[in-house]
């Protein structure tokens, strides 16, 4: 029964990281959209650095704007967990994430054409896949605890000792997840070294 039990969470967790991907994918095409209107493509809050084109002109500004607007983006939802009514607000910055990937692909593809699907697959993919699922993942923790709140918070029921490991261990994900990101961004910087002529065309 215990198992059948844990498999059941098993199954739960990854439905829910399946939407969540969804949300991502749907903001890749809302940023694709507004990539094509050609209207603030340059704007660091619409691409956030995924277009190598603006992700900066030396391995240590790759390197920098990779990570940090990372961080950053890591950051907030970890916070937004610990709000009652963050849930809405964590999907939200799923699909703003998914935003940023496509207007970066969309405008890489408007100005090069096919000429452009090497630099698409070895500077942007690779980055853009491992931020989404990172963000999914946090996403799906701040779910987690700010469901858990709202509970606390219409049950007047007080923390208890449960509650206070669920937050450490919601701590200790959310760590991991930003060295991820870490590795991601030194693997993204190095890629940019490398593949230097393929910054050309983007």
């Amino acid at each position: 029964m215990k198992h059948r039990k844990d498999l059941t969470q098993t199954e739960s967790r990854r439905i829910c990281l399946f939407m969540l991907n969804i949300a991502v994918l749907a903001g890749v095409a809302a940023g694709a959209v507004i990539a094509v209107t050609g209207k603030g493509t340059g704007n660091p809050l619409l691409h956030q650095f995924f277009s190598p084109a603006y992700s900066g002109d030396t391995v240590l500004e790759v390197f920098r704007n990779t990570f940090l607007t990372s961080a950053f983006f890591m950051a907030a939802l970890f916070l937004l967990g610990f709000f009652a009514f963050g849930q809405p607000f964590g999907v939200a910055m799923l699909i703003y994430r998914g935003v940023g990937i496509g207007a970066a692909v969309a405008q890489m593809y408007t100005a090069a054409g096919f000429a452009s699907l090497p630099s698409v697959l070895v500077l942007v993919l690779p980055k853009a896949l491992v931020t989404a699922f990172t963000a999914s993942l946090g996403a799906r923790e701040l779910l987690r605890l700010s469901r858990t709140i709202l509970l606390f918070l219409f049950k007047d029921e007080q923390p208890n000792e449960k509650m206070s490991r669920t937050i450490k261990l919601y701590c200790i994900k959310f760590i991991v997840l930003i060295f991820l990101l870490l590795l991601a961004a030194l693997a993204d910087s190095a890629l940019n070294y490398i593949f230097m002529d393929l910054r050309a065309v983007a």
